[in-house]
C-alpha cells in the first residue's frame, strides 16, 4: 500500500477540514478549525434520543400516476425500471435532510442515531430521483401526469433543478404566471448550490419568455 508522505498527508487533513468547515459554517461565516473540531467533539458525545417522531415522509404511490403506458417501447423500458425501484422503496423509512449537516444531526439526534438518519435521507434522495426520472420520462406523451408528480415532489421540498425547470416550462407554455411565481419560495435553500442552479433556471425561463 502506497504511504503518504506527511506534506500530502497534512494537505488532505486541511482539504477535509475546510470542506466540513464550509458545510457547517455560521450565519455570521465565523468558523475556525478549532471552533469546528470543539463542535464536533461535542457532537460525538451527544447520546442517542427518540427519532420515531420526526416528519418521516410517506410517498403515496397509490395516489400519483404510475400507471402510464407510453408509445415509446424504449422510454417505457425505462419507467418500468424506475417503477422497480420505486417499488423497492415503498416500504423505507425517509426523511427530508436537505440543509442538515451531520454534526446537525449528531448534535439533535445522538452519534448513534447518523447512520439510520443518513440511510433516510438516502431513500428520500433515491425515491425523489426516481420519480424526476419518470416524470420527465412521460412528459412528452403524459405532461399533466408528470406535472401531478413534479408538483407532489415540490410539497416534498425536492431540490432537484429538473423539477423545477419542468415544471416552470410547463407553467410558462400554458400562462400559467401564478403557479410559476408559487416556485420561487419552495426552493428549499437559495444559497446552495442546488437553491442558485433553480434560481437561474427559472430566471432564465422568464427571460426566454418576456410576455408570460
Amino acid at each position: 500500500m502506497r504511504i503518504l508522505t506527511l506534506p500530502i498527508a497534512i494537505t488532505i487533513l486541511v482539504a477535509v477540514l475546510n470542506h466540513n468547515i464550509n458545510k457547517n459554517r455560521d450565519t455570521d461565516g465565523k468558523v475556525t478549525v478549532s471552533s469546528f473540531l470543539k463542535r464536533e467533539e461535542n457532537a460525538n458525545s451527544v447520546r442517542r434520543k427518540d427519532i420515531s417522531n420526526l416528519p418521516y415522509i410517506h410517498i403515496p404511490f397509490e395516489s400519483l400516476p404510475l400507471d402510464i403506458t407510453l408509445n415509446d417501447e424504449k422510454m417505457q423500458s425505462k419507467i418500468e425500471k424506475y417503477l422497480k425501484e420505486l417499488e423497492y422503496l415503498s416500504d423505507k423509512q425517509m426523511l427530508n435532510l436537505i440543509g442538515v449537516t451531520n454534526t446537525e444531526l449528531k448534535e439533535q439526534y445522538g452519534v448513534a442515531n447518523l447512520d439510520r438518519l443518513t440511510t433516510y435521507d438516502l431513500n428520500y434522495g433515491k425515491a425523489l430521483s426516481n420519480l424526476q426520472w419518470y416524470a420527465s420520462a412521460i412528459y412528452e406523451e403524459h405532461p399533466k401526469e408528470a406535472v401531478e408528480i413534479m408538483e407532489y415532489m415540490i410539497k416534498e421540498g425536492t431540490d432537484i433543478s429538473t423539477t423545477y425547470e419542468l415544471l416552470g416550462t410547463y407553467y410558462a407554455g400554458v400562462n400559467d404566471r401564478a403557479s410559476f411565481d408559487r416556485l420561487f419560495p419552495r426552493i428549499p435553500d437559495r444559497d446552495s448550490v442546488s437553491g442558485k442552479t433553480i434560481l437561474a433556471k427559472l430566471n432564465q425561463i422568464l427571460e426566454d419568455n418576456p410576455d408570460f
